[in-house]
Parts: C-alpha cells; structure tokens; sequence
C-alpha cells in the first residue's frame, strides 16, 4: 500500500532529504542520507532527552560511518524541529518512530539509540522484533534512570548526576519564557561548560557548535515530559525485543552506571556488552570513530547472528 504522504513536508540539498511525517504525535522532522534506497534497512539514530539530529553530526561525519545504507535521523516529538507536544508516552513516541519509518517506505531497520534514546529503541524493538535486525544502546538512561525518578532520595548516591539535571531542568522550566536567556547567558559566560562536565571527559575539548547545540536542545518542558514517561514505563517486556542487542557505555559516564547495564543484561539474555575507554555520557561526540566502528560490525553481521 502506498503510504499517504499528504501531510509530509520535504527539502532536500546534496545529501540529506529533510521531511516532516505526520504522526499521531504531531509531525516530526526525519533527515535521511539516502545512499541504498528503501530495499536496504536503514540505521535509524535516536537521541536521548534534551537532544536532537545534532547529537548525531560528529558520528555521522566519522571517516568509518556505515556506508551502503541509508541513516534516518529522527528528531523525537518535543524536540530538535520536531513540533512540542503536551505529553507523550515512551509507547507513544515509539509508535511515532515506526510511523514515520513506515510512511518513508522501510520495512525493516536498524536502530541506534543513545541515553534515553535508548528506551523508544528498544520498545519498537519488542514491538517490532521481526522488522528490527539491531540495537544499539549508547550510555543507555532507562531502567536505573526510572529507579531514581520514581525514588530520588533512595538513588541520590548512585544517579545524582541525573538528579541534578533533572533539578537544573526544573529550574530553568520555573523561569518560563526567561529560560532560553538564561541559558544564553551561560553559554556566554563559559557557565555552560562547568555545568556540561558529567556529561564527557574534558568539556574544553567540545567545540563550539556542540555546545551552542546543547544550549538550544536544553527545552526544560520537554525534558519534564521526557522523565515523567520514563518514570512509569514498565520495561518487563523486553525480552521480545528483535534483532542483535550490543550496549555501549563510556568507561566515565556518570548518568549510566555500571547497575545499569546489569539491569539491560538481565533484561536482554543475549546483549553484548563493551566500555567505550575514555569517554563520557556523549561517546558519539568524545570518539565518534570507535562508536562509528560498532554500526559497521552490526551492519555486516547476518540478522541475529
């Protein structure tokens, strides 16, 4: 059937169509680098809370990028150009994806998520689990992240890194429509950097173009939304999950801890597991060439081998 695309918006330059899918969340931006056309299942990249495409601009650029296959960057509802939506579920913004997926004409896919990116991965892998061929988790913030949500002063040992933005987000939501200037001003200051230093090994290494991205994707409101899914999602079922599972975590991120991959290992009996050595929570920015080198050997690798 062909899909309706009556609604869907396009640009297009050298490399990169850019299109706006209707979904029962709103419409949601796509950037997709078509290199192998529909027939090929894509790597579908999704970022994480307070992200956007942006997040993807280092790993996309990275000399040892998968080739031969189409990248579908999606930017998740409430975020990057993607229109806000009052409130969203983590069934519902998966659901989302694989609308859009499918009105691209894909009828299969490989899915990389990175923090809590990771969840709507791997929901529409349970979901989909005969349409999905890989997943990869990069510093995955989902079953211990829901912990801490739900109990905060039981957890203020092992996620307080997390806590504290999740405190830094309220705040910046309480300033209403001041909180785009304040960040700007932090940016300016060099502030931002000091407050970006759990999140990768050496903030001054980050360049400026990161950092201006950061600052934009902060959307105190849809993180709120973002935390409150992830507080009540139930993830028991992702036994179910398709594909070949592989979970990345920096040797130096804060936000995922080691409990956390336990909690996915038990979660998915057959993940493989590897530390990213001198990185943080944002390995696709601090070494986009070793996370690069991950997508390459999943693309190669049989389906569920």
């Amino acid at each position: 059937m062909t899909p309706d695309l009556s609604d869907a918006t396009v640009s297009t330059d050298a490399r990169v169509s850019t299109m706006r899918y209707p979904t029962a969340l709103g419409p949601v931006q796509v950037r997709i680098s078509r290199t192998a056309g529909v027939a090929a299942p894509p790597w579908v990249l999704l970022h994480g809370a307070a992200g956007s495409w942006k997040t993807f601009r280092e790993l996309q650029a990275a000399r040892n990028f998968p080739t031969g296959v189409d990248t579908v960057v999606i930017d998740l509802p409430g975020w990057g150009d993607s229109p806000g939506v009052g409130t969203f579920t983590i069934e519902s913004q998966a659901a989302a994806v694989v609308e859009v997926l499918t009105l691209a004409g894909y009828r299969q896919w490989r899915l990389f998520g990175h923090s809590m990116g990771a969840v709507p991965a791997l929901e529409i892998a349970a979901r989909e689990p005969d349409r999905t061929l890989a997943v990869i988790v990069l510093s995955p913030t989902s079953v211990i992240a829901s912990g801490a949500f739900r109990r905060p002063w039981r957890n203020l040992l092992t996620m307080g890194p997390l806590l504290g933005m999740k405190a830094i987000m309220r705040f910046l939501q309480l300033t209403g429509v001041l909180a785009p200037r304040v960040v700007a001003v932090a940016r300016r200051t060099g502030l931002l950097r000091l407050v970006l230093r759990p999140f990768v090994v050496d903030p001054a290494a980050l360049t400026g173009p990161v950092v201006d991205a950061l600052a934009v994707d902060a959307r105190p409101a849809a993180f709120a939304v973002a935390a409150r899914a992830l507080k009540h999602y139930d993830f028991s079922h992702w036994a179910l999950a398709g594909g070949t599972h592989l979970v990345l975590r920096g040797e130096r991120d804060v936000f995922t801890p080691a409990a956390e991959i336990r909690e996915l290992a038990r979660l998915l009996p057959d993940a493989r597991a590897h530390v990213l050595p001198g990185t943080g929570h944002f390995a696709q920015v601090e070494d986009p060439e070793a996370v690069a080198e991950f997508l390459v050997r999943e693309t190669v690798s049989p389906p569920n081998a």
